[in-house]
Parts: C-alpha cells; sequence; structure tokens
C-alpha cells in the first residue's frame, strides 16, 4: 500500500497542482483588496478544500466509474429538492441552506456531469444516433431543471459539453447549430423576426441556388433548418419575456444599449460602468496592488465574484491581465494536452469535460466583466469568492489528476 501510494505521488502531473495552487492563492490576494473579511473566509475554504483532495486521492478511478450512476440520479434528485427546500438568493431557487452552511446543488451536478458522460461515452459511438439522443437526455435533464430555478448562467455552462462530444467525433454541424440558434436568439430581441425570417429565406434560397446538384435528402435537410431557425426566431421573444425575469431581461438588453446613458448608468448599466472604469482606469502597468481607487471605494457590485477581474485590471494593469489570461489559458491547455495522453477512454472524456468547463467559466467571465456577454452570474474558477464553487472546481480538477496519475500506472 505505502509503496503504491510513493508511484502514485510521483506520477501526479504536478505542474498542474502548482499552476492550482498559485491560482487560488493569488485570488485571495486580490479578494483581500475588494474585502479582507471575505478574504479570510476563503483561505478557510482553501484550506477546507485539501480535505477533498485527500478524499479524492482515497479512492481509486474505478471506483468513480461504478459510482458515476448513483452520483448523478443523487445531483439530480438534489435539483428537484431544492424546488422544495432551497431558499430564494438573488430571484434564484438555487441554493441549499443550512445555518451557516450553503450549497448549490447546479455545482454538484458539473462534477456528476462530467462523470455519468465519461461513463456513458466509453463504452458507446456519439456517430450512433440512439446513443446520440441518450447523451442528450443526460444533458438536457440537468440543464432543464437549472435553468427553472432559474439559473441560466449555470445552465449555459453544460453547453460546454458539446465541445467534449466534438472530441469524440460529434459532427461540427452540432457546433454551429447551438451557436446559431444563440445568435438568433439575441437577434430576435432586438429586430422582428419577420426581418430575420426574410434574411434567412435570401441565405437558403442562395444555398439552393449554389447546390445545383443537391440530392432530395440535401434540400429537405436545409428547408429543416430554415424552418427550425424561423420557428426558433419567432418564439424567442415570447420565450424571453415568459421565462426570464427582469433582472436577467435587463442584463441582456444592456448589451445592446449604451451603459454610460443617464437613465441605464444609475441601474441595469452601473455594474458594467464601473467594471469597464476599474479596467480602463489600471491602464498598462495597474495602480499597484492595495491602490485600486474603483476597488477600494466598492463601485463594482458583486466585485467578489463575478467582476473579481475587475480588481486584476485596475491594480495589475494590462499587462498583468494579459499575463494572467495566457497563465489561464496554459493550465487549461495543460488539461486538454492530459487528457489527450489518456490511454483509457473514461479518463480523456472526463479531462476533456473539466478543460471545456473552465474554458468556458473563463470566456464568459472575462466577456461579461468587459461588456461583451450579459451578467449571468458565471464565476471566475479558482478565483472568485465562494466555496461551492471553489470546492466543485478543485473536486473536478483533482479526480482527473488522480485519474491521469493512476492512467501513467496501469492502477484504473
Amino acid at each position: 500500500m505505502i509503496k503504491r501510494n510513493k508511484i502514485l505521488l510521483r506520477n501526479i502531473d504536478w505542474l498542474i497542482v502548482i499552476i492550482y495552487i498559485f491560482m487560488i492563492f493569488f485570488g485571495c490576494m486580490n479578494l483581500y483588496s475588494v474585502s479582507p473579511e471575505k478574504a479570510e473566509k476563503q483561505f478557510i475554504w482553501i484550506l477546507l478544500s485539501f480535505i477533498f483532495i485527500f478524499i479524492v486521492f482515497s479512492f481509486k478511478p474505478i471506483h468513480y466509474k461504478y459510482f458515476t450512476p448513483f452520483f448523478f440520479l443523487l445531483t439530480l434528485l438534489l435539483l428537484i429538492g431544492v424546488f422544495f427546500f432551497g431558499k430564494n438568493v438573488n430571484g434564484s431557487k438555487s441554493w441549499y441552506v443550512f445555518g451557516f452552511i450553503s450549497f448549490q446543488p447546479s455545482e454538484l451536478s458539473k462534477i456528476s456531469t462530467s462523470l455519468m458522460i465519461a461513463h456513458f461515452m466509453s463504452h458507446n459511438n456519439i456517430n450512433n444516433k440512439k446513443i446520440l439522443l441518450y447523451t442528450s437526455i443526460i444533458l438536457i435533464i440537468p440543464i432543464f431543471l437549472i435553468f427553472l430555478q432559474p439559473d441560466p448562467g449555470s445552465a449555459i455552462v453544460f453547453f460546454s459539453f458539446i465541445l467534449t462530444l466534438y472530441r469524440e467525433g460529434l459532427s461540427i454541424f452540432f457546433i454551429f447549430y447551438f451557436l446559431f440558434s444563440i445568435f438568433l436568439f439575441i437577434l430576435s430581441l432586438n429586430i422582428s423576426p419577420c426581418i430575420i425570417i426574410l434574411f434567412l429565406l435570401i441565405i437558403f434560397i442562395f444555398i439552393f441556388f449554389y447546390k445545383k446538384s443537391a440530392s432530395f435528402i440535401d434540400l429537405f435537410f436545409y428547408l429543416f433548418l430554415f424552418i427550425s431557425f424561423s420557428i426558433f426566431s419567432i418564439f424567442s421573444p415570447f420565450f424571453f419575456q415568459k421565462f426570464f425575469k427582469k433582472h436577467h431581461k435587463d442584463r441582456i438588453n444592456i448589451i445592446f444599449q449604451n451603459e454610460f446613458d443617464k437613465k441605464y448608468r444609475d441601474n441595469v448599466g452601473y455594474n458594467l460602468l464601473y467594471s469597464k472604469t476599474a479596467i480602463g482606469s489600471g491602464k498598462f502597468f495597474g495602480k499597484g496592488y492595495q491602490k485600486g481607487t474603483v476597488t477600494k471605494g466598492k463601485f463594482v457590485p458583486e466585485q467578489h465574484t463575478d467582476y473579481i477581474f475587475c480588481t486584476v485590471g485596475e491594480e495589475w494593469g494590462f499587462m498583468g491581465s494579459v499575463i494572467f489570461i495566457i497563465f489561464y489559458l496554459l493550465f487549461i491547455s495543460r488539461i486538454y494536452f492530459l487528457s489527450e495522453r489518456q490511454k483509457n477512454i473514461f479518463g480523456r472524456i472526463f479531462g476533456y469535460s473539466v478543460g471545456n468547463m473552465i474554458f468556458t467559466h473563463l470566456i464568459i467571465n472575462l466577456g461579461m466583466v468587459m461588456g461583451l456577454f450579459p451578467t449571468i452570474g458565471i464565476v471566475l474558477p479558482f478565483f472568485s469568492y465562494g466555496g461551492s464553487s471553489l470546492w466543485s472546481f478543485t473536486i473536478l480538477l483533482f479526480l482527473f489528476i488522480r485519474i491521469d496519475a493512476s492512467d501513467k500506472i496501469s492502477l484504473i
């Protein structure tokens, strides 16, 4: 046992562990600039996260594979239970609160869904239509339950699994279809659906004449796309008005407005206005650690969670922000590199799921603070304040590190 543990420790990818440690403590340091009290709590959560790491390493990957279906079912029950026993926070009923302990079941579902996709896909081929249907169901159930809370931000992150499935052979068409559907959804909120349908019709007429030798099946496929996109455009405004809460609508609408306008800057545009102000005021080299005036003045709401990158931009400047982003991308690239060299399919799929989820969080969070995406409650992994987020991403990462270490010495 002792000998095996020594071998296991020797085969841990210590580079990714070092980057992880750097990120969580650099994040804690930046949190201290925003709120010393919250930084102290975050430090306690960081120390507790090492307990989770120890627990993760106490089991073999074969155990994770065996218990994955039961864990996935448990998280689905927790997602359902939150509607009855959860606490409403900021308009979303997505938290369980037990005294001073609170957690989001959606964070647990990120872990269970990653494991479930890896477990299911390691035995099946994504090009099989039946398998594709089953895989879609595995993803749609937690997305649907999380969206109903409503927590659209967390629900959107689950679409990162499409990239994992693409690595396993899913047609690029599905990625195109998903991205174009999002584009049409946003477009239909500001442009008449009739104009969009006319635009779609022109595109498909052009395709029809361009592909003169198209078969009947091809034409049927193009017709299906035209009809589905048209229906999507027509019903998007209704769906937006019916199922999105006011603060969700405001956060999306402000992307198409000017947050500097008087009627927006004191309400829905306030966060974005001071977020850009904080980042821009850092200029090239930044104002220096704990010298950010916007940060010190606490002008940016939720700067300790969703908008923590503002602190990096203001205190460390353009150069510090670029180095931070490059460092983050290297971290994600390392996860992809380790995933690709897995001998076991389960490890490869799970690794790509972890990397894609962290990458999606990074892109959306940075887009939020710079006004490229609406504010949808997406945190910066290992960096933003919060125990649930820190622990879930820590467990995800070290589950993969454990799998990777075992893969090298064939202990799976």
